[in-house]
């Protein structure tokens, strides 16, 4: 677990702010890419249904890469989510979220077939909404129980046939990188599924792009994503959910304050 592994081609390049018009250009450009790899989706999960989930996994790797490029992201990853991860196992991958790319570095850094709960927001966004129910993104309704009964339902389903569940447990953005304190949600999905959690951090990714500063992007900004220690959530119940929770925090925040000498 402690070793580090560089997963993208490196530079020596200083970060610096990408200036109007370049941050311009990728907000855009990454905007186009979204567009065309939800058509995509769509195309397959119309006409091309034969291993589907396959196909949306080399999607979201192909889009996410796009992305990642195009903001000239120098990413590298500490430690091993695959060697903690047995066979048959449900997984929740819990992540720090504080820019708007930590969601195509996820897609791009992490092993496995991979699906985020997103906001049900997301789900009212026309062309965005078919593909994401297409690519088997997840949203669970919390207001509404009976409806999250059923999306619990299907997030269990979908763990047992091998998806990876990532989600962001802070609930929004941090506006500095600084861990934000967890819903209660996601930590009673891990403990209603008897799920294993990884906890990940992206070190220094909110410098990318930092929440509602659409234009304040920089450039071949380092970031470190941390792979930290399974929790088995077997070992607790609904009424240990608040030391759970604490766990949990408290591995991530901890991998966000180190740093490598």
């Amino acid at each position: 677990m402690n070793s580090t592994t560089q997963t993208a081609p490196q530079t020596d390049k200083q970060p610096r702010p990408a200036g109007f018009l370049r941050a311009l250009w990728v907000i855009t450009y990454s905007i186009a890419a979204t567009g065309k790899y939800s058509l995509k989706t769509l195309y397959f999960a119309f006409f091309s249904k034969k291993n589907l989930r396959t196909k949306v996994d080399k999607i979201l790797v192909d889009w996410s890469g796009r992305l990642i490029r195009a903001a000239r992201i120098n990413w590298q990853v500490e430690g091993d989510l695959e060697a903690q991860v047995e066979e048959g196992r449900r997984v929740i991958i819990m992540c720090n979220h504080s820019s708007a790319y930590d969601i195509p570095l996820a897609f791009t850094a992490l092993p496995g077939s991979i699906r985020m709960i997103s906001k049900k927001e997301l789900f009212s966004v026309p062309l965005l909404s078919s593909a994401m129910k297409a690519a088997e993104i997840l949203s669970i309704n919390r207001q509404n129980r009976q409806q999250a009964i059923e999306d619990l339902k299907i997030a269990r389903e979908k763990m047992e046939s091998g998806i990876r569940i990532w989600m962001f447990p802070e609930g929004t953005r941090s506006r500095n990188g600084e861990l934000i304190p967890l819903k209660k949600g996601g930590i009673r999905l891990a403990i209603d599924t008897n799920a294993l959690i990884i906890p990940v951090v992206m070190q220094d990714i909110y410098k990318v792009l930092p929440k509602k500063k659409w234009l304040r992007m920089r450039l071949h900004q380092p970031v470190m994503v941390k792979v930290g220690e399974a929790i088995d959530c077997r070992e607790f119940d609904v009424e240990h959910r608040h030391e759970l929770s604490d766990l949990v925090y408290n591995s991530m925040k901890r991998m966000l304050e180190e740093r490598n000498s």
